[in-house]
């Protein structure tokens, strides 16, 4: 597979076909799951991903739905019951299961990489060049501006403009200066401030003898330089301005200068923008005599002592004299231990000092003897003294004060109290929990008053991480996941480089910083911290506080000093949140498994005894740690909450989801020694239903016969019958391929309709079913078939039930689709529209006015047709069935194709062929080729002469007739008759046409294939089967729609030479085409 992202999203099978994923929706999720690259990704995130900050109340049924529709356009020769590899789900959300290398933006990265390191210039070109060839637009076009794909869309796009500097640069590089002229002009008047393009256009007008316009195109970079950004040009642009001056020979390529020693440049900070640009006022204040503080503060790994680095590099830059001070972690540590480490290091730098000021400095005097006090003053003054003594501007970093001696604290505060003029500048860091006690408080105080740059930092951005990670990294997920943390993003990635799981498992490092902020909170909120991270990142307190066997009041002052310590944060009204996901991950692993399984019970069993709010969410959450709670020995408890969670599923037609829920309850049912038969056989009837709602009819037919084994085994005739009667949905069911019938199954239905015993409604069920698979029984008489499907309506009805009756309906309305049996059919479409329409029952009535519509078409009453359908087509949109609205879409694309308007057309073939794709639907292959054969008549009708080309290298013995009838007829109406006699043979060869749905749209084809060939004998002997059809239209079931019988029957009158039938004939199909071409109401 194929996926490329550089532009609109387009995915390419392994056979070299396009996947077509038409729906905005659907494209934006194959996005989100193709950023991720590999990862997991939470429901929760994909639904922000696709809906914003504003998702709608259904918006994880749509996301359910959207996956199950994925899955079936990627997979599309998946079987129905099997597991998808490609799109899978586990516990931490869904996963694309792709290599990198399979996506288009991976191979342009390694491109340009790898032109970047490429030695020979032509190879450079090659390289660079391939990887501009992947480039079709911006990238991820389907995904909103949100900041986790901003971040990777201009990563992706200086990765392009590197590429395109490389290019030119390596044909520069290879004398070909001439053929960029006009590209690198363009490219500086697109990246006017890109100043390595204006120097390889100014490179390459010298080389081409054009020295006067290289140095203006020099000093229009200059000028630009100056006025977008107020700075002189760089090294390099300045170093050729003197080279073209001076005509130096290394600009020429056979004397090329030898290569400058490669520097390797040390990595800035990212992000902290606003804090380096406080810092930078701190550090010029200090230059020009104002003495100035800093207070750094934060968590334990966001970068507080990363900050104070670049504050150093950028000081010494400067001319800073600068010394750090690392306060000590250790208990014991000596009196002003960090000061005695800054002194030492400014030793060399200040100048000498009175002796009586060295004897005060700190860890070389004393604070004993009879005026402790003043000694203690004399210490602090001879450090000021000392630390604003020097010729440059000094900077002292304190690192760690939470960890400082009392003494160096109380320099501190005297220092910030008493030191107002001098060229210093004071910076500490400090974390930000527990709140500062003691002599740390009164340092803050004292800083505080002196209005010192307070920086509390938090997490980086999204955008800001990307800098930090690999292309492709779903940075926002990461970010939620260490809320932007340096040292957790750093110690996660170096993680998952060496190999290591995703989720589930924690670097070392970072669990032990977690525990240890853990560890230092009261054991009674830690231990409830246990709790709620089994419950989830986000937590309601009460679910929690009763898993814990507390009141809500003792769990929330349990509380109070996780948040205090910024490892809790509030959420939603009544719910708290894990500040870090990797908190309440680190949090979950260390507790042992047996506990964490009956913790999870304990928050299941308290989640099931609440109402209110979303009954699907509750459900499936209290689902979930049942299945979590399994170890402890809760399996019973975990496969009928699913089975509760899945009903609840299909109440808001989340059927996909339903699916993998009851799936899961199946599997751990079996081990269920308390588990009887009956209820057994109901949990297989949900997972029927749920399949059939999820267009998957193949999987609702296995369940089903797994139902009718064991209920008769078990000798359990409800049941029995029940399954045997219940393929479909509440009212449609499915067709199948003509002759694929279920052997067992029609003798079970045969068996069951011999029992005079049964109820009405049983009764009544079992006649229609075994009408309709009976159709499929190639030898069963139409006869049998309407007398079983009458008495069936006729018990329906005397039961006042809306579903029995449509379904019986229904059932006999398929039965009875053989050429002969049209009104059966009428009536049937008709009864089902009237019952619905006075039961309130929207879905039987849309059935019902489909069927209709279907036949009044096939009697060529078009103008009720088409009224009909539209009311149909109105309706459709107050029902979930799949089926349906594929079948109203294969009937609207006939009419269109009749319309001639062939370009909406091919547009709802396309769309109604992924659709049909998406569900186990009988037909798709034959349909959507019929309709695509159709849409080709008529483009050919209208000189299309490449219209569809007819298998080309498939001999005529491998067709099977009806597929020969349709090759010759393209063949007949594109002028190739001699072809299309060699692939049909001689008439007495030909079979007759099958009696089943099909019948009437063949017929059409090969009347007028033989009037085609002027074959008078076939033409004979057509005309006379066709005649007893005049007034009908060449159409198969409720699909395909030809043209009129009639049509066809002109073209063969005249063929016999009978012109006055050909006329009459041709006069009712132009009335008849005529009403089709109108637009569909």
């Amino acid at each position: 597979m194929d996926i490329r992202v550089l532009g609109p999203l387009e995915v390419v099978g392994d056979d070299g076909r396009f996947c077509q994923i038409g729906s905005l929706k659907m494209r934006a999720l194959m996005s989100a799951l193709v950023l991720a690259e590999g990862r997991p990704v939470a429901p929760s995130a994909l639904i922000d991903r696709l809906w914003g900050e504003e998702p709608p109340a259904e918006a994880m049924a749509s996301l359910h739905s959207y996956v199950s529709n994925l899955r079936r356009l990627l997979e599309p020769g998946r079987r129905a019951r099997e597991q998808s590899r490609l799109l899978t789900f586990g516990p931490v959300g869904y996963t694309l299961a792709i290599e990198p290398e399979q996506v288009d933006s991976t191979r342009f990265l390694r491109l340009v990489g790898q032109a970047e390191q490429a030695a020979e210039p032509a190879e450079a070109e090659r390289l660079a060049g391939e990887a501009l060839a992947l480039w079709r637009g911006e990238p991820y076009q389907e995904l909103d501006d949100q900041a986790y794909v901003t971040a990777v869309r201009a990563r992706l796009t200086e990765a392009r403009e590197r590429a395109r500097e490389l290019r030119v640069s390596a044909v520069i590089r290879q004398d070909r200066h001439g053929e960029l002229l006009g590209e690198l002009e363009a490219l500086t008047c697109e990246h006017p401030l890109r100043e390595r393009l204006w120097a390889l256009r100014a490179l390459a007008l010298y080389r081409s003898g054009r020295q006067g316009e290289a140095l203006e195109t020099l000093r229009t970079a200059r000028r630009i330089l100056a006025e977008e950004l107020g700075i002189d040009p760089g090294e390099e642009l300045r170093a050729l301005e003197r080279d073209i001056l001076d005509q130096s020979p290394a600009l020429f390529p056979h004397r090329p200068p030898p290569p400058p020693e490669p520097q390797v440049a040390e990595r800035g900070i990212t992000g902290r923008q606003e804090e380096l640009a406080a810092l930078d006022g701190l550090l010029e204040a200090a230059a020009a005599g104002r003495t100035g503080f800093s207070l750094i503060t934060g968590e334990p790994g966001i970068g507080k002592t990363r900050l104070a680095e670049e504050l150093v590099s950028r000081a010494r830059a400067r001319g800073f004299t600068v010394a750090v001070g690392r306060c000590a972690a250790t208990e014991g540590a000596p009196a002003f231990w960090p000061w005695v480490t800054v002194l030492e290091r400014l030793a060399d730098t200040l100048p000498p000092l009175p002796a009586d000021v060295r004897a005060n400095l700190p860890g070389v005097g004393s604070a004993t003897g009879s005026d402790p006090e003043g000694a203690r003053f004399r210490t602090y003054g001879a450090a000021a003294r000392a630390l604003t003594a020097g010729q440059r501007p000094v900077l002292v970093v304190l690192d760690d004060l939470h960890w400082a001696d009392r003494s160096s604290l109380r320099l501190l505060s005297y220092l910030a109290e008493y030191v107002l003029d001098g060229r210093l500048a004071v910076v500490g860091t400090a974390r930000d929990w527990p709140p500062p006690e003691g002599a740390l408080a009164e340092a803050f105080e004292a800083l505080s008053r002196r209005q010192a740059v307070r920086l509390p930092l938090s997490g980086l951005s999204a955008s800001d991480l990307a800098e930090l990670t690999p292309a492709g990294t779903d940075v926002w997920e990461l970010r939620d996941r260490t809320n932007g943390n340096p040292f957790f993003v750093a110690e996660l990635m170096r993680y998952l480089e060496a190999g290591s799981p995703g989720r589930g498992t924690l670097p070392l490092g970072v669990r032990d910083v977690v525990l240890g902020r853990v560890n230092r909170l009261p054991e009674p909120s830690a231990e409830l911290l246990r709790v709620a991270a089994v419950a989830g990142r986000e937590f309601d307190v009460t679910i929690v506080a009763e898993a814990a066997g507390l009141d809500l009041d003792a769990a929330l002052d349990r509380l109070e000093p996780a948040m205090a310590a910024a490892l809790v944060t509030e959420g939603r009204p009544g719910r708290f949140r894990f500040v870090h996901a990797l908190v309440q991950e680190a949090l979950t692993e260390v507790v042992p498994v047996l506990r964490r399984a009956r913790l999870h019970a304990a928050v299941a069993a308290a989640i099931e005894s609440r109402t209110g709010g979303s009954a699907s969410d509750r459900l499936a959450t209290a689902a979930h740690h049942w299945f979590q709670a399994i170890p402890a020995g809760h399996t019973a408890r975990a496969w009928r909450a699913a089975w509760r969670a899945a009903e609840e599923a299909k109440r808001l037609r989340a059927y996909d989801v339903a699916v993998e829920l009851l799936e899961r309850a199946d599997r751990l049912a079996e081990d269920d020694p308390e588990l009887g038969p009956a209820e057994r056989m109901d949990l297989l009837f949900a997972l029927a239903e749920a399949r059939f709602g999820a267009g998957d009819s193949v999987g609702q037919e296995a369940e089903l016969t797994r139902i009718r084994r064991l209920a008769k085994q078990e000798g359990d005739r409800r049941r029995w019958i029940e399954a045997a009667t219940g393929y479909g949905g509440r009212i449609l069911q499915p067709w199948k391929v003509y002759g694929d019938y279920d052997a067992d199954l029609l003798a079970d239905l045969r068996e069951l309709a011999a029992d005079e015993g049964l109820e009405p409604s049983a009764r009544a069920r079992v006649l229609a079913c075994l009408a309709l698979q009976a159709y499929y029984q190639p030898g069963c008489e139409p006869a049998e078939r309407d007398r079983w499907s009458a008495e069936a309506a006729r018990l329906a009805r005397r039961e006042n039930d809306a579903t029995l009756l449509g379904r019986v309906l229904f059932a006999r309305y398929y039965a009875m689709l053989d050429p002969d049996s049209v009104r059966q059919r009428l009536e049937a479409g008709e009864e089902m529209a009237r019952a619905g329409l006075e039961a309130g029952d929207d879905e039987l009535r849309t059935i019902g006015l489909t069927c209709q519509g279907g036949t009044l078409l096939e009697l060529c009453r078009v103008p009720e047709a088409l009224d009909v359908l539209a009311e149909a087509e109105r309706l459709i949109g107050r029902t979930h069935m799949p089926y349906l609205r594929i079948i109203l879409a294969w009937l609207r694309l006939g009419l269109l194709a009749n319309r001639g308007d062939l370009e909406a057309a091919e547009s709802l073939l396309a769309d109604t062929a992924a659709e049909q794709h998406a569900t186990s639907m009988w037909g798709v292959e034959s349909t959507t080729a019929g309709a695509t054969y159709q849409v080709a008549l008529m483009r050919l009708r209208r000189g299309a002469a490449d219209a569809v080309p007819p298998p080309g290298d498939i001999s005529h013995d491998q067709l099977d007739q009806f597929n020969r009838d349709g090759l010759a007829h393209y063949l007949m109406v594109s002028g190739r008759l001699e072809e299309a006699r060699q692939v049909l043979g001689p008439w007495e060869r030909q079979p007759p046409i099958p009696r089943t749905f099909v019948y009437l749209f063949w017929l059409v084809v090969r009347c007028e294939v033989w009037a085609g060939l002027g074959d008078r004998r076939a033409c004979a002997d057509l005309y006379e089967e066709a005649s007893a059809y005049g007034d009908r239209m060449g159409i198969a079931g409720l699909s395909m729609l030809m043209w009129p019988v009639s049509r066809s029957l002109a073209q063969l009158a005249g063929a016999l030479g009978d012109a006055e039938a050909a006329r009459r004939h041709a006069e009712h199909a132009e009335r008849v085409e005529r009403e089709l071409a109108q637009p569909h109401r």
